[in-house]
């Protein structure tokens, strides 16, 4: 069980204090972690036909991750979403001094987890969705805007919240809008009012304007911002080390960019000429990076976890 702490800065001299073995907390929450979905034709019907949210991302530095309350430790801790690396190989887990209702602590109580985003720029943290309610996996039973609805009932009504006990960090909820309502353009989220259904993400051309009506096939290509890890295509090229990435939705993305060996070892040894890969936008490159095989991550992070419990 973790217990030492440390203060660690995320950027933007936003400092937290950080646990430094939460082992056993990670373990728990591994499989909560959800990943968008990149928007393709596919799903035009599906926008027509059923309820939808929007959010608008923008353009600044943010870290996906989730807001836990940890009845453990008697506190509540935000993880970062962060890509694994040799120099951190395991997530942060940054305690959050908030005074909370002592029901989410009670003995015996489960994990209540929110998804949520970090700026450390505008030192905000966003929470957009209940994935677990005192120990039951509410993703799974209820639809998103009563999920929504536990959220802010939780911010409203069970935690005391004070930026100065956060170091200035601010906790708020997310700006999620009707579809019906609001024209999004560069890169947004769309929410389906609906059980245990997957986020879309949209990323629009750089050359838009405007967003595509719903009879119209979205383009996707350089985005904006990094908006957490996307599925795509790799498909091998003539060169050593070059690879092709293609959408799901079949738009060419461009020479994919690999900056760690881990990453280019499993590469190497894939099988096939084309392989599933999850890739997000590199800013600094103005590229698309290769994180490592579809779903290899989250498989060799619940393996690690497993092995030092």
């Amino acid at each position: 069980m973790a217990s030492s702490v440390k203060v660690q800065t995320w950027g933007d001299d936003l400092r937290l204090p950080c646990f430094l073995s939460p082992t056993g907390l990670l373990t728990d929450v591994e499989t909560l972690r959800r990943h968008s979905q990149p928007f393709q034709s596919k799903h035009l019907p599906a926008l027509k036909r059923n309820i939808w949210f929007v959010m608008k991302r923008s353009a600044e530095n943010i870290r996906p991750g989730l807001v836990v309350v940890w009845p453990a430790m008697k506190c509540c801790v935000y993880i970062s979403g962060d890509t694994p690396t040799q120099k951190r190989p395991e997530p942060r887990v940054a305690l959050l001094r908030i005074r909370i209702d002592p029901q989410f602590l009670a003995d015996g109580t489960g994990l209540t987890v929110f998804s949520a985003t970090l700026s450390s720029a505008t030192r905000r943290l966003i929470l957009d969705d209940t994935l677990m309610w005192k120990g039951r996996r509410v993703f799974e039973t209820e639809i998103f805007s009563k999920r929504w609805n536990r959220a802010v009932q939780w911010i409203e009504h069970y935690c005391l919240l004070d930026p100065r006990l956060m170091g200035g960090l601010e906790i708020e909820m997310a700006r999620w809008e009707s579809l019906d309502h609001l024209q999004p353009e560069n890169t947004w989220e769309l929410q389906p009012d609906e059980v245990g259904r997957k986020r879309l993400v949209w990323i629009a051309n750089h050359t838009m304007h405007s967003s595509p009506s719903l009879h119209e096939s979205p383009v996707t290509s350089a985005p904006v911002l990094e908006s957490g890890p996307l599925v795509a295509k790799a498909s091998r090229d003539s060169g050593p080390e070059q690879w092709n990435l293609i959408s799901g939705d079949g738009v060419v993305l461009g020479k994919a960019l690999i900056r760690t060996l881990a990453v280019s070892t499993a590469m190497r040894s894939a099988k096939g000429d084309t392989i599933h890969v999850e890739v997000s936008w590199n800013r600094t490159f103005s590229k698309w990076e290769i994180l490592g095989l579809s779903d290899s991550l989250v498989t060799a992070n619940v393996a690690k976890f497993e092995a030092s419990k």
